[in-house]
């Protein structure tokens, strides 16, 4: 029997989606096909597990206060749309018309500040949770004292696009991530950055950053799995980097469209185009 993908009971069909990869490409046909079945099978379960983990941490991300600390820096892998915009004018054609797929990009930033404020309140031990309404600018003031001081390094790299509305956001009134605190990394002629293996080409962790610590990773669910991949194949720091993931879920909407979506993908980065495993480099989760 197939199994669930999600909550909604809309089945996996692992047979259903090797045919939809030889429509796209038939050169699978070439491979066994017992091996590509296996293949798509184990990254939809992947993309199930990193949904699960996402869901359970989108209202408030729990850890114990010791892991926190471990945090040395946050990635946040770009989405589609910008801070300010639901989706991008010249977005790639297979995002378009894709509701669940807007926001991307401001739900990873959000998440990411919501993360870094985790860490900052472990490594000081304060916490700001409550107070009355009438404190609430004060108490952002205080928030982003405490993050500027505690903070991790938060690492983004995207389209210039991306890049400049970030920029834009950190200098508004009332945004609790310091500037300082967050680093862009920028294209160049020799090595743009248009897409997810470009993020990962230039991805460079952060000065000072510990052998103990641990690289947070913050993207949806789906698009951990083949950055995970991506990195596997040809990783941007050394491998005894420990790596911890913090998956955005996916609106139910799209869960099963968008793990679709991502396993074909990295059947054609990791079987055709030879840039990313077969295998997701090594991390942990919350569970």
């Amino acid at each position: 029997m197939p199994e669930s993908l999600n909550s909604t009971n809309e089945q996996f069909n692992p047979d259903e989606l090797y045919q939809k990869a030889l429509a796209d490409h038939a050169d699978y046909g070439s491979l066994p096909e017992s091996e590509v079945k296996v293949l798509i099978t184990e990254i939809a379960e992947e993309i199930k597990r990193l949904e699960e983990v996402g869901e359970k941490e989108k209202a408030r991300i729990e850890m114990p206060a010791e892991m926190a600390k471990k945090i040395g820096a946050i990635w946040v892998n770009s989405g589609v749309g910008t801070y300010d915009t639901a989706i991008k004018e010249k977005e790639r054609g297979v995002y378009k018309n894709l509701p669940w797929m807007e926001w991307a990009d401001r739900a990873r930033l959000n998440h990411a500040a919501i993360l870094a404020r985790k860490v900052a309140e472990a490594r000081s031990g304060e916490n700001f949770d409550r107070g009355s309404l009438a404190s609430i600018k004060e108490r952002k003031a205080k928030i982003k004292e405490m993050i500027e001081k505690f903070g991790p390094k938060i690492i983004y790299n995207g389209v210039e696009l991306e890049n400049d509305t970030v920029a834009d956001v950190l200098s508004r009134e009332g945004t609790i991530i310091p500037e300082d605190k967050v680093t862009i990394i920028r294209g160049t002629t020799e090595q743009p950055i248009v897409n997810t293996l470009d993020t990962v080409k230039t991805l460079k962790l952060p000065q000072g950053f510990e052998a103990d610590q641990e690289l947070a990773i913050v993207a949806h669910a789906p698009h951990l799995a083949r950055i995970m991949r991506m990195i596997n194949k040809q990783p941007p720091f050394p491998r005894t980097t420990k790596v911890r993931l913090f998956p955005v879920p996916t609106p139910e909407t799209g869960k099963k469209a968008y793990a679709e979506l991502e396993t074909l993908g990295i059947l054609n980065y990791a079987l055709r185009r030879g840039v990313a495993d077969k295998k997701s480099y090594p991390y942990t989760v919350n569970e």
